[in-house]
């Protein structure tokens, strides 16, 4: 019996199918050889990158860089899973439109951080020239030490270390926790060190991880007022509930902080800031209240939790450019004129304040007025008074905050006083002078109208820390 055609043709295509599907090897079980509870090697080469990502979330362009890494990472998993997968055949993507040239910004062929930072590490192994911007600085670090670059690695701690200053201290000083670089680890503590409040009090401050808070608050050099110590840390906690999405409540603040609360010296207060201030916050319970109230006042003192002894702090340096200093029947006069000069340093220092000299005919009071500047820009000033005894000793100005101070770059040291009493000078001035490990140079200053200069006149002292 003939077949129809079209039936015919049926049949031959079941045929075909079927031999198909025979010559087709069944598909091999994968194996998996690790040890029983071992990592997958994918997962411990990202721990590093899961680490950092966690502890320093990217804002901006780094915001828009790490949506990438999540994109491309998300795309080769789905790929890995259609692997070895038969899939139906998808039409041919149509010709991308033409992309205009990217600009000339250190050459940055892609915005792809996995493309973009081996391009600038090979550029920099093959040429030796690297245009570092603060922006991409920490994922060029991260870049180098991932592609073990030493001196690219180099480069960017020296650039990180040229940015460094109170408001970026704490942030930088847990990035370099976190890459292992004890230089600009040292170098951050000698700022936060020194401009305690300041950086304590700095936005970064409250962007760093637990650890870093700990060993900040333990720190033994730090000048600042322990209020203001116990300021930040509740500063760092209310920040800290955002993060984990937690009301700011006294109790949650307290289970953030952990141990970290009982490391604030608190009984180093004085009264009146601690009543003010921490016995008002509300984080401390009415046992603990109650106690450290007694500790100030009480005879039998209860036993705290707190530290009692107060911060070393750092002890203040001073620069004296006089070899001798003199005094005379018309000299030297403070009528509100202005004594002043320039100096230059071979490290970075902190200006703390300034030494004046005082009345050379017994007891007297000045009004004063310090400045510091560079180029003509004041970077602090202080308006106050200060008695002196009639001896020749000087007699210390402060600032308000120490002022960071970079090297090889002049700076205007100025005082105007104003006293009706005449006053003792310096004579036999140096135009260098080495105090401890820091280089000092002088010259002088067009800003001075009442005499001073290398040679001679005020400002005999520049107190400072190192």
């Amino acid at each position: 019996m003939l077949l129809p055609l079209a039936c015919l043709h049926g049949r031959v295509a079941q045929c075909l199918t079927a031999l198909l599907v025979l010559a087709e090897p069944p598909p091999r079980p994968r194996r998996v050889a690790r040890a029983h509870g071992a990592r997958p090697p994918r997962a411990e080469a990202a721990l590093p990158a899961k680490m950092a990502a966690e502890l320093y979330a990217p804002t901006g362009a780094a915001a828009a860089t790490a949506t990438d890494i999540a994109n491309s990472n998300a795309a080769a998993a789905a790929a890995a899973g259609r692997k070895g997968r038969p899939s139906a055949p998808l039409p041919a993507p149509p010709p991308p439109a033409p992309e205009p040239p990217a600009p000339d910004n250190n050459n940055l062929e892609s915005p792809n951080w996995q493309s973009f930072h081996p391009t600038l590490r090979e550029r920099y192994m093959y040429s030796d020239e690297i245009d570092l911007e603060a922006d991409t600085v920490l994922a060029t670090l991260y870049a180098a030490k991932k592609y073990i670059v030493p001196a690219l690695a180099k480069a960017c701690v020296n650039f990180l270390e040229t940015s460094l200053e109170a408001k970026n201290a704490c942030v930088l000083l847990s990035q370099s926790r976190l890459f292992e670089e004890p230089e600009l680890t040292q170098r951050c503590w000698e700022v936060i060190d020194a401009q305690a409040e300041m950086a304590l009090r700095s936005e970064g401050f409250c962007e760093i991880d637990w650890q870093t808070l700990e060993i900040i608050v333990m720190r033994e050099g730090l000048n600042a007022k322990e209020a203001v110590v116990f300021e930040a840390v509740l500063s760092w906690a209310e920040a800290e509930c955002r993060r984990q999405g937690l009301p700011a409540t006294p109790r949650n603040k307290r289970h953030v902080l952990g141990p970290a609360l009982y490391l604030v010296r608190i009984p180093t207060m004085t009264l009146e800031e601690f009543a003010n201030g921490a016995a008002q916050s509300d984080i401390l319970t009415l046992e603990e209240t109650h106690n450290i109230f007694l500790w100030y006042t009480a005879a039998n003192k209860p036993l705290l939790e707190f530290p009692l002894t107060k911060r070393k702090g750092l002890a203040p340096q001073r620069c004296h450019r006089f070899q001798s200093s003199a005094y005379r029947s018309n000299q030297w006069r403070y009528r509100g004129r202005c004594d002043s000069i320039q100096f230059a340093v071979d490290r970075r220092v902190f200006i703390a304040g300034l030494g004046l000299y005082g009345s050379s005919s017994g007891k007297a009071e000045y009004s004063v007025k310090i400045e510091l500047k560079r180029l003509g820009v004041v970077l602090a000033q202080n308006l106050t008074k200060f008695v002196s005894d009639g001896s020749s000793s000087t007699f210390p100005v402060w600032f308000e905050h120490p002022v960071q101070v970079e090297q090889d770059t002049f700076y205007t040291a100025s005082a105007v006083l104003d006293g009706s009493e005449l006053s003792y000078f310096g004579q036999e001035g140096m135009t260098e002078v080495q105090c401890g490990k820091v280089a000092f140079q002088f010259q002088c200053s067009s800003d001075s109208t009442n005499g001073t200069g290398v040679q001679g006149g005020q400002i005999p002292e520049l107190i400072f820390y190192a």
